[in-house]
């Protein structure tokens, strides 16, 4: 009974403590730096405790032996990366205002809220597209097989905990912020709503990987909750639907949301006769796995 009730309100109490912080940290006028770093430690410590009590697969708790890969990923490939992608999006977005006429003050005029939710859905949809383009994997083309060789690293686990959300190739991690950041600096939406909307990403991604067990439940339509996330890792393909990355709203309109009563099998990467996948523990082999193979295509 204990634990059917955590599972039940896991993600719901982790999105009410720092939604709270966040607006702590918004009146308080508290440095928005330091304030994601400290929702970023509380956000890690909640969900490895959550996996501890209610793991969804004993199997997919971390390995010893995977833990430094699982490190070199997350310093490598997810910070250093996500940081060069902002630092492009703010370099482009200040050198386009200071050379064009185009400016977007009315955002003021609607409610904070509002403006909110428009700059998650603005800032979903490229990164939404892209996702979806890199699942194509056309053995025909080049640039499809050569996306989704990059996405695939994201895959290769399998198992699903903390530690693999991590696991991103650093030209997928720097697209995907580049790709979110850049409408929504672009568009003139407040410092605080950026705030929002980077606090927002980054718990949802990473509960949404989280290994806990969740329920089908009314919070699967509003954001991507464990849930639906586990599925779009799942080697079944009628399955592996759900790309958008923090609120389901692309999903939804654009007929690739799946869930259903239950939880994912198996996840990973299909295995291919046409594919050789770098193995789990090969980070260098990981990285330049899309480029080493590049000419294995249109055969």
């Amino acid at each position: 009974m204990i634990h059917k009730k955590t599972s039940l309100f896991a993600v719901p109490f982790l999105l009410m403590s720092t939604a709270i912080f966040s607006y702590l940290t918004l009146i308080n006028k508290w440095n928005f730096e330091v304030a994601s770093y400290a929702i970023f430690f509380f956000t890690l410590l909640y969900i490895l405790a959550l996996e501890r009590i209610i793991p969804l697969k004993r199997k997919w708790v971390p390995l010893k032996n995977s833990l430094w890969t699982d490190i070199k990923h997350l310093i490598f490939s997810t910070a250093i990366f996500d940081a060069f992608g902002k630092t492009l999006a703010l370099s482009m977005t200040i050198y386009i205002r200071e050379n064009t006429y185009i400016l977007f003050n009315f955002w003021n005029t609607f409610p904070f809220w509002s403006c909110y939710i428009i700059a998650n859905l603005i800032g979903d949809l490229l990164p939404y597209l892209y996702h979806r383009i890199s699942h194509k994997g056309n053995s025909n083309s080049y640039l499809s097989l050569f996306l989704w060789k990059i996405h695939s690293i994201h895959h290769l686990p399998t198992s699903l905990n903390w530690f693999k959300t991590n696991w991103i190739h650093p030209f997928n991690m720097f697209l995907n912020t580049l790709l979110k950041m850049t409408p929504i600096l672009l568009l003139g939406f407040s410092k605080e709503i950026i705030f929002l909307v980077i606090i927002t990403h980054t718990v949802i991604a990473y509960i949404s990987h989280a290994n806990i067990q969740t329920r089908k439940s009314f919070w699967d339509y509003l954001i991507v909750t464990p849930q639906i996330h586990h599925f779009h890792h799942s080697i079944n393909i009628k399955e592996a639907k759900n790309f958008s990355n923090t609120f389901p709203f692309w999903d939804l309109l654009f007929g690739t949301y799946y869930n259903r009563k239950g939880a994912v099998k198996e996840v990973g990467v299909i295995k291919s006769s046409k594919i050789n996948y770098p193995k789990h523990l090969a980070y260098y082999k990981q990285l330049v796995f899309p480029i080493t193979t590049f000419n294995e295509c249109c055969k």
